[in-house]
């Protein structure tokens, strides 16, 4: 059985419910994890090139052993290890993201931005729901898909996910004008399309491949008018995770694609998975997108529910990201 490697923080406020969460996704996963702090220069720990005696992890940082501890009680002492750094802490992640399937981070700030946007593997942003509104597709998996590279690994990630927590998923698309010319015939309750919506025809092409490939998930197809932003956060009211991907690119690419990935990570109410453009599977005829990198990474996604109102993410395969 394949299990993935899972990366966390600890310290700080803001870095435990991650962790919570990254331990029970191990957990369930039969992953490993690897638990990333950074400490001050003059630090007994960042002395340490060696794994950190608990003694020594004791006096120096106590509530950091205590995590560690709860953790290796958790897991088994062998399926947790502790590394320390010094510098900042977005650089410490997203360098251990090149060795991990899955990166988890708390919500808030900078440092959750940078490694949400440039980690080498998807990012869970781990958010306690905290909106009492609960719109269409609460409780489901919603996916922002727009017909991009960066859309069909999000879409993979996202059927990976659903098909492995028993939820149903929502392909929604956000455009400025989502339908064109229809009427309604009032006895019959039927409406009437001159002709189906570009925007519906993408999201069958995009979606159709992975509902034959993940059969047992059920599958609604949204479309939705505004702002890409706006509607995916109205889309996600009450889900149990958004998954969007990130393009990257240049300065100006990040400056105007990227604002909707920062949006949501900065807005959305629950958890979200962001993926990247160097992980989306290419299109290639005759071959689900969610396939394309199985020769690399094998496995399936866990499952688990308990931690930080999200449900638990990776249990293999990097099944990757829209924007």
């Amino acid at each position: 059985m394949y299990r993935p490697t899972i990366v966390t923080g600890a310290g700080g406020g803001a870095g435990w419910p991650a962790l919570a969460w990254a331990v029970e996704e191990a957990a369930s996963s039969e992953g490993r994890l690897e638990i990333c702090h950074v400490c001050p220069p003059d630090s007994p720990l960042a002395r340490r090139t060696a794994p950190v005696p608990v003694g020594l992890l004791e006096l120096a940082d106590p509530p950091l052993a205590r995590a560690v501890a709860a953790a290796r009680a958790r897991l088994g002492g062998d399926r947790v290890i502790l590394t320390v750094h010094t510098g900042h802490a977005d650089a410490a992640l997203v360098s251990a993201s090149a060795r991990a399937d899955l990166v988890v981070v708390a919500a808030g700030g900078r440092t959750t931005r940078r490694v949400a946007t440039r980690a080498r593997c998807p990012v869970i942003v781990v958010r306690p729901d905290s909106s009492p509104w609960r719109g269409p597709f609460a409780g489901h998996v919603v996916v922002g898909v727009d017909g991009s590279a960066a859309g069909r690994g999000a879409l993979a990630f996202g059927f990976a996910f659903a098909a492995a927590h028993g939820r149903p998923l929502a392909a929604v698309h956000v455009a400025p004008q989502a339908v064109d010319d229809f009427w309604v015939d009032d006895q019959l309750l039927q409406t009437y399309l001159p002709a189906e919506p570009a925007v519906l025809t993408m999201l069958a092409t995009e979606v159709e491949p992975l509902a034959r490939e993940y059969r047992t998930v059920a599958v609604k197809r949204a479309v939705y008018t505004g702002r890409p932003l706006a509607g995916l956060l109205r889309a996600a009211a009450g889900a149990s995770l958004l998954s969007v991907g990130h393009r990257g690119g240049g300065a100006i690419t990040r400056a105007v694609l990227g604002s909707v990935t920062r949006g949501v990570i900065d807005l959305a109410t629950g958890p979200v998975a962001v993926t990247h453009i160097h992980d989306a599977p290419p299109a290639r005829p005759g071959r689900p997108a969610g396939q394309a990198r199985q020769a690399s990474r094998p496995g399936r996604i866990g499952t688990n529910d308990s931690v930080a109102g999200g449900p638990a993410a990776l249990t293999g395969r990097r099944q990757h990201q829209v924007e």
